[in-house]
């Protein structure tokens, strides 16, 4: 008697286990939908083309003879009367003046490695993470082309390491490359010469080291005076040589940070206008800068307008050159990529999409921040009524048609739905005024085709309280 009740158990279970893996084998190869994640994005209005940098400067010359070493970098501010730069009678004095620098750095370098106030409070946990990170941001500058810097970043790092290996045990002290260091550095100190003039500055602003001969042609009072034949013939000259530098001048000192850009851009669709706010991207430099579109004037040529900005942002990177390769940004969005033949409406008139929900779908709204022919981007937001990142939209696979004639008709599911066993969400508000003969007349249009299939569930009659109320999922 056990055994055949065993057995009939043992039955029973196996059609239960044939008949759930078959279900769930049926659902998974009915429904496919083809879907798309959705992913952050971000789309811009830009136009790419050779900007002339303008702003008012000031050659710095000088005359006599000699070789010049520079006492300030370019794009540092200069005071009244300050040392820009130090005349030697030959470059060996400077090539001294250079090594006897790089000898009392690490000297100073080494001397903070080992004393007794660093080491003995450096943990070598502590000091790992820190060798790691200034590592990775040497690699990372290195990666953009971003030397500004560089040195003092190499000497920070070499400091670290210095530390840790005394931490560690594997340095006991720095003591025998310290003494030699020394005498390096008393020998060149014996050779060490005084300059033989200085060039200071007779007024305040910001020191540049080289000149290229547009000084006195190219500042804010005359740029009005650029026509496009000069504007295309100053870019040719710079992209192939360059105009070279006046006689006798050893840098420029600029009179403050605003500059202007002048270029030459395809405004035929009128995308850009005065006033705009914009921002520039260089070829040259990692920096990206805030600008305005100060001036647009139209040529005889539709396809070439000439664009005047303003910035007040200057940099080490935006005064090495007089013609830079740009990219103007005009609007800058980012959000969740829709694409278009995604887009659908729900009962509402909402704009929005589909998405898989495990084996259901429900519709979600989108909140259009910017369109083009190929795609939407719809705003990041935490509603869950929108389009969230990482949902999985339905591109095709659901009859939206026939789905909002169910919505209309307050029916629990559509004809298509069943016919295509395709789950369809209802709100509870619908649910709960919903005639029931139609229902009723629904069941009995559907009896004749599911005879060998199982009775669709009931919508229950209390919804799930939140904004999306969705239905039972037909099994």
């Amino acid at each position: 008697m056990n055994s055949v009740f065993v057995r009939v158990i043992t039955v029973l279970i196996s059609f239960f286990v044939i008949f759930t893996v078959g279900s769930q084998l049926y659902l998974n190869v009915k429904n496919k939908y083809e879907t798309e994640t959705a992913l952050s994005y971000s789309s811009a209005t830009k136009e790419t083309f050779y900007g002339i940098f303008i702003c008012d400067e000031r050659p710095i010359k000088y005359s006599g003879t000699g070789a010049v070493s520079y006492m300030v970098p370019d794009g540092s501010k200069v005071a009244n009367n300050s040392v820009v730069a130090s005349i030697y009678g030959s470059d060996d004095d400077i090539e001294v003046n250079t090594r006897i620098e790089r000898l009392e750095s690490e000297i100073a370098l080494l001397e903070k490695a080992q004393s007794p106030g660093t080491t003995e409070t450096a943990q070598p946990e502590f000091m790992s993470s820190l060798i790691d990170e200034k590592y990775q941001n040497i690699a990372t500058r290195l990666a953009k082309k971003d030397i500004s810097d560089i040195s003092k970043e190499r000497d920070d790092f070499l400091s670290l390491m210095s530390i840790y290996r005394i931490v560690i045990g594997e340095e006991k002290d720095y003591d025998q490359r310290l003494d030699m260091l020394y005498e390096q550095l008393n020998i060149l100190k014996g050779r060490q010469h005084s300059p033989v003039h200085e060039v200071t500055v007779d007024s305040t602003g910001y020191f540049v080291s080289y000149t290229d001969g547009y000084e006195d042609e190219l500042n804010t009072s005359n740029i009005s005076e650029l026509d496009l034949d000069r504007i295309e013939s100053i870019i040719h000259t710079e992209k192939t040589g360059g105009k070279g530098s006046g006689r006798n001048d050893i840098g420029k000192l600029i009179n403050g940070y605003d500059w202007k850009m002048v270029g030459i851009i395809d405004n035929s669709d009128a995308v850009y206008t005065a006033g705009d706010t914009v921002k520039l991207r260089f070829a040259s430099t990692s920096d990206t800068v805030t600008a305005k579109i100060e001036l647009i004037t139209d040529t005889k040529d539709p396809e070439k307008s000439i664009v005047q900005i303003g910035c007040e942002q200057l940099t080490f990177d935006l005064v090495r050159h007089r013609v830079e390769h740009v990219d103007m940004i005009l609007h800058d969005y980012e959000g969740i990529r829709v694409p278009r033949n995604a887009l659908r409406f729900n009962g509402d008139n909402d704009k929005g999409v589909y998405i898989v929900l495990g084996q259901r779908i429900m519709f979600k709204k989108i909140n259009v921040i910017f369109e083009c022919d190929e795609y939407l981007l719809s705003g990041i937001t935490a509603d869950p009524s929108y389009l969230s990142i990482y949902d999985e939209i339905v591109l095709s696979g659901v009859d939206t048609n026939k789905y909002l004639e169910g919505l209309e008709a307050q029916e629990t599911v559509t004809t298509a739905a069943v016919e295509e066993n395709i789950p369809v969400y209802t709100s509870a508000a619908k649910q709960e005024d919903e005639d029931p003969s139609d229902e009723t007349d629904t069941d009995e249009e559907d009896g004749d085709k599911d005879e060998d299939e199982d009775e669709p569930e009931e919508t229950s009659e209390e919804g799930p309280e939140s904004d999306e109320d969705p239905a039972e999922r037909l099994e």
